[in-house]
Protein backbone atom coordinates (compact mmCIF):
# COMPACT_ATOMS: atom_id res chain seq x y z
CA UNK A 1 0.00 0.00 0.00
CA UNK A 2 1.28 3.43 -0.90
CA UNK A 3 2.21 5.52 2.14
CA UNK A 4 0.66 8.93 2.54
CA UNK A 5 2.31 12.19 3.64
CA UNK A 6 0.69 15.59 4.12
CA UNK A 7 -2.41 16.72 5.98
CA UNK A 8 -5.36 14.54 6.79
CA UNK A 9 -7.50 12.77 9.37
CA UNK A 10 -7.95 9.28 10.68
CA UNK A 11 -10.72 7.61 12.69
CA UNK A 12 -9.34 4.84 14.90
CA UNK A 13 -11.27 1.66 15.64
CA UNK A 14 -11.77 2.68 19.30
CA UNK A 15 -13.40 5.98 18.30
CA UNK A 16 -10.41 8.30 18.75
CA UNK A 17 -9.96 10.89 15.99
CA UNK A 18 -6.68 12.42 14.75
CA UNK A 19 -6.39 15.47 12.54
CA UNK A 20 -3.13 16.97 11.31
CA UNK A 21 0.14 16.21 9.57
CA UNK A 22 1.17 12.77 8.32
CA UNK A 23 4.43 11.21 7.21
CA UNK A 24 4.54 7.72 5.74
CA UNK A 25 0.89 7.29 6.80
CA UNK A 26 1.72 8.01 10.48
CA UNK A 27 0.88 11.17 12.46
CA UNK A 28 4.02 13.29 12.22
CA UNK A 29 4.34 17.03 12.75
CA UNK A 30 1.55 19.19 14.17
CA UNK A 31 -1.68 17.41 14.97
CA UNK A 32 -4.68 17.06 17.27
CA UNK A 33 -6.32 13.97 18.72
CA UNK A 34 -9.67 13.66 20.49
CA UNK A 35 -9.96 10.71 22.90
CA UNK A 36 -13.39 9.13 23.05
CA UNK A 37 -13.02 7.66 26.58
CA UNK A 38 -12.86 10.95 28.51
CA UNK A 39 -13.32 13.59 25.81
CA UNK A 40 -9.88 15.15 26.27
CA UNK A 41 -8.25 16.86 23.34
CA UNK A 42 -4.46 16.83 22.96
CA UNK A 43 -2.65 18.97 20.43
CA UNK A 44 1.04 19.31 19.73
CA UNK A 45 4.11 17.82 18.09
CA UNK A 46 3.94 14.24 16.78
CA UNK A 47 6.76 11.96 15.69
CA UNK A 48 6.39 8.53 14.15
CA UNK A 49 2.77 8.25 15.25
CA UNK A 50 3.39 9.39 18.85
CA UNK A 51 2.44 12.67 20.49
CA UNK A 52 5.61 13.76 22.28
CA UNK A 53 4.86 17.24 23.57
CA UNK A 54 1.76 19.40 23.62
CA UNK A 55 -1.35 20.62 25.41
CA UNK A 56 -4.23 18.50 26.67
CA UNK A 57 -7.62 19.86 27.71
CA UNK A 58 -10.26 17.93 29.63
CA UNK A 59 -14.01 18.51 29.45
CA UNK A 60 -14.06 19.70 33.11
CA UNK A 61 -11.64 22.55 32.34
CA UNK A 62 -8.36 20.95 33.47
CA UNK A 63 -5.36 21.76 31.27
CA UNK A 64 -1.93 20.10 30.96
CA UNK A 65 1.04 21.37 28.98
CA UNK A 66 4.25 19.42 28.63
CA UNK A 67 5.70 16.08 27.64
CA UNK A 68 3.39 13.18 26.77
CA UNK A 69 3.46 9.43 26.17
CA UNK A 70 0.38 7.70 24.72
CA UNK A 71 -1.66 10.81 25.36
CA UNK A 72 -0.78 10.92 29.08
CA UNK A 73 1.46 13.36 31.00
CA UNK A 74 4.88 11.75 31.17
CA UNK A 75 8.15 13.60 31.76
CA UNK A 76 8.06 17.28 32.64
CA UNK A 77 4.92 19.38 32.50
CA UNK A 78 2.44 21.68 34.18
CA UNK A 79 -1.21 21.07 35.04
CA UNK A 80 -3.77 23.73 35.88
CA UNK A 81 -7.01 22.38 37.33
CA UNK A 82 -10.41 23.99 36.98
CA UNK A 83 -10.50 24.83 40.71
CA UNK A 84 -7.25 26.84 40.47
CA UNK A 85 -4.87 24.22 41.84
CA UNK A 86 -1.62 23.79 39.88
CA UNK A 87 1.21 21.26 39.69
CA UNK A 88 4.47 21.71 37.86
CA UNK A 89 7.14 19.05 37.77
CA UNK A 90 7.72 15.45 36.82
CA UNK A 91 5.06 12.97 35.68
CA UNK A 92 4.85 9.26 35.00
CA UNK A 93 2.02 7.49 33.18
CA UNK A 94 -0.41 10.37 33.79
CA UNK A 95 0.38 10.83 37.48
CA UNK A 96 2.49 13.26 39.51
CA UNK A 97 5.66 11.29 40.09
CA UNK A 98 9.13 12.59 40.92
CA UNK A 99 9.99 16.12 41.98
CA UNK A 100 7.49 18.94 41.66
CA UNK A 101 5.57 21.83 43.17
CA UNK A 102 1.87 21.80 43.96
CA UNK A 103 0.08 25.09 44.65
CA UNK A 104 -3.45 24.99 46.04
CA UNK A 105 -6.07 27.67 45.44
CA UNK A 106 -6.34 28.24 49.22
CA UNK A 107 -2.68 29.32 49.39
CA UNK A 108 -1.11 26.03 50.53
CA UNK A 109 2.14 25.08 48.76
CA UNK A 110 3.94 21.74 48.68
CA UNK A 111 7.36 21.36 47.12
CA UNK A 112 9.15 18.03 47.05
CA UNK A 113 8.82 14.45 45.96
CA UNK A 114 5.70 12.71 44.64
CA UNK A 115 4.77 9.11 43.99
CA UNK A 116 1.60 8.04 42.16
CA UNK A 117 -0.12 11.42 42.68
CA UNK A 118 0.75 11.62 46.40
CA UNK A 119 3.40 13.33 48.53
CA UNK A 120 6.05 10.70 49.05
CA UNK A 121 9.69 11.20 50.04
CA UNK A 122 11.18 14.48 51.21
CA UNK A 123 9.17 17.67 50.94
CA UNK A 124 8.18 21.04 52.38
CA UNK A 125 4.57 22.08 53.00
CA UNK A 126 3.70 25.74 53.70
CA UNK A 127 0.39 27.15 54.97
CA UNK A 128 -0.83 30.75 54.47
CA UNK A 129 -0.77 31.37 58.26
CA UNK A 130 3.01 30.89 58.31
CA UNK A 131 3.13 27.27 59.46
CA UNK A 132 5.76 25.11 57.74
CA UNK A 133 6.51 21.38 57.75
CA UNK A 134 9.78 20.12 56.33
CA UNK A 135 10.58 16.44 56.33
CA UNK A 136 9.53 13.03 55.12
CA UNK A 137 6.21 11.90 53.61
CA UNK A 138 4.70 8.55 52.80
CA UNK A 139 1.48 7.89 50.89
CA UNK A 140 0.47 11.55 51.15
CA UNK A 141 1.03 11.94 54.91
CA UNK A 142 3.80 13.22 57.19
CA UNK A 143 5.72 10.03 57.95
CA UNK A 144 9.29 9.57 59.14
CA UNK A 145 11.43 12.41 60.45
CA UNK A 146 10.41 16.03 60.12
CA UNK A 147 10.19 19.49 61.65
CA UNK A 148 6.90 21.37 62.02
CA UNK A 149 7.00 25.12 62.72
CA UNK A 150 3.50 25.99 63.95
CA UNK A 151 1.91 29.40 63.40
CA UNK A 152 1.70 29.79 67.21
CA UNK A 153 5.50 29.82 67.40
CA UNK A 154 5.80 26.27 68.69
CA UNK A 155 8.25 23.91 66.97
CA UNK A 156 8.20 20.10 66.89
CA UNK A 157 11.20 18.14 65.64
CA UNK A 158 11.04 14.39 65.60
CA UNK A 159 9.28 11.33 64.27
CA UNK A 160 5.87 11.09 62.55
CA UNK A 161 3.46 8.36 61.52
CA UNK A 162 0.41 9.05 59.32
CA UNK A 163 0.38 12.82 59.99
CA UNK A 164 0.72 12.35 63.78
CA UNK A 165 3.66 13.01 66.11
CA UNK A 166 4.67 9.45 66.90
CA UNK A 167 7.96 8.08 68.23
CA UNK A 168 10.65 10.28 69.73
CA UNK A 169 10.55 14.04 69.40
CA UNK A 170 11.06 17.44 70.98
CA UNK A 171 8.34 20.10 71.23
CA UNK A 172 9.32 23.68 72.03
CA UNK A 173 6.19 25.58 72.99
CA UNK A 174 5.67 29.27 72.29
CA UNK A 175 5.86 30.13 76.02
CA UNK A 176 9.33 28.61 76.36
CA UNK A 177 8.33 25.24 77.80
CA UNK A 178 9.99 22.18 76.24
CA UNK A 179 8.94 18.52 76.14
CA UNK A 180 11.45 15.87 75.10
CA UNK A 181 10.41 12.27 74.89
CA UNK A 182 8.01 9.77 73.41
CA UNK A 183 4.82 10.44 71.45
CA UNK A 184 1.92 8.34 70.24
CA UNK A 185 -0.95 9.39 67.99
CA UNK A 186 -0.02 13.07 68.27
CA UNK A 187 0.08 13.10 72.08
CA UNK A 188 2.81 12.80 74.71
CA UNK A 189 2.86 9.11 75.54
CA UNK A 190 5.69 7.20 77.20
CA UNK A 191 8.83 8.39 78.92
CA UNK A 192 9.73 12.05 78.71
CA UNK A 193 10.95 15.23 80.35
CA UNK A 194 8.97 18.48 80.51
CA UNK A 195 11.03 21.61 81.18
CA UNK A 196 9.22 24.72 82.43
CA UNK A 197 10.37 28.17 81.40
CA UNK A 198 9.16 29.66 84.69
CA UNK A 199 7.58 28.67 88.01
CA UNK A 200 8.49 26.53 91.01
CA UNK A 201 9.07 23.36 88.97
CA UNK A 202 12.18 23.44 86.79
CA UNK A 203 11.42 20.15 85.07
CA UNK A 204 9.25 17.08 85.46
CA UNK A 205 10.51 13.60 84.54
CA UNK A 206 8.25 10.59 84.19
CA UNK A 207 5.83 8.75 81.97
CA UNK A 208 2.87 10.25 80.13
CA UNK A 209 -0.28 8.50 78.98
CA UNK A 210 -2.44 9.99 76.22
CA UNK A 211 -1.01 13.46 76.78
CA UNK A 212 -1.25 13.47 80.59
CA UNK A 213 1.10 12.67 83.44
CA UNK A 214 0.54 9.17 84.75
CA UNK A 215 2.27 7.55 87.74
CA UNK A 216 5.42 8.52 89.61
CA UNK A 217 7.26 11.65 88.45
CA UNK A 218 10.46 13.29 89.58
CA UNK A 219 9.89 17.03 89.83
CA UNK A 220 13.02 19.15 90.03
CA UNK A 221 12.10 22.23 92.07
CA UNK A 222 13.43 25.67 91.34
CA UNK A 223 13.99 27.74 94.53
CA UNK A 224 12.94 31.35 94.49
CA UNK A 225 12.90 34.15 97.08
CA UNK A 226 12.66 37.92 97.28
CA UNK A 227 15.48 39.72 99.06
CA UNK A 228 15.54 43.28 100.44
CA UNK A 229 18.92 44.98 100.30
CA UNK A 230 20.20 48.03 102.17
CA UNK A 231 23.58 49.53 101.38
CA UNK A 232 24.47 46.40 99.41
CA UNK A 233 23.72 44.19 102.43
CA UNK A 234 20.84 41.71 102.77
CA UNK A 235 18.30 43.15 105.17
CA UNK A 236 15.60 40.51 104.98
CA UNK A 237 14.22 37.74 102.78
CA UNK A 238 10.58 37.50 101.82
CA UNK A 239 9.04 34.19 100.78
CA UNK A 240 7.38 34.37 97.37
CA UNK A 241 4.67 32.07 96.07
CA UNK A 242 4.87 31.18 92.35
CA UNK A 243 3.10 28.78 90.07
CA UNK A 244 4.18 26.92 86.98
CA UNK A 245 3.11 28.15 83.58
CA UNK A 246 0.25 26.27 82.08
CA UNK A 247 0.96 24.52 78.81
CA UNK A 248 -1.19 26.41 76.35
CA UNK A 249 -0.31 24.67 73.07
CA UNK A 250 -2.90 21.90 72.99
CA UNK A 251 -3.30 19.07 70.56
CA UNK A 252 -6.24 20.90 68.95
CA UNK A 253 -4.37 24.16 68.40
CA UNK A 254 -1.31 22.40 67.04
CA UNK A 255 -3.00 19.94 64.72
CA UNK A 256 -3.16 20.66 61.00
CA UNK A 257 -4.31 18.49 58.11
CA UNK A 258 -3.01 18.25 54.59
CA UNK A 259 -5.21 19.45 51.83
CA UNK A 260 -6.71 16.48 50.01
CA UNK A 261 -4.49 14.59 47.62
CA UNK A 262 -5.60 14.93 44.00
CA UNK A 263 -5.65 11.37 42.71
CA UNK A 264 -8.19 11.17 39.89
CA UNK A 265 -7.55 14.52 38.22
CA UNK A 266 -10.65 15.94 39.96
Amino acid sequence: MKKYSGKGAINYDNGDVYEGDFKDSEPHGQGKITYIDDGRVCEGNWKDGKLQKGTCKWTNGDVYEGELVDGKPHGKGKAVESDGDTYEGEWRDGKMHGKGTSKMSNGDVYEGEFKNDKYDGKGTYKWPDGAVYEGEYKDGKRHGKGTYNYSSGAVYKGEWIADKRHGKGVMKYHNGNVYSGEWKGGMKHGKGTFEYADGDVLKSIGEWKKGKKNGLFEDVIRTSKQVIYENDEVKTSVKRESTSDIETDTEDTLSKSNKRQKVDHA
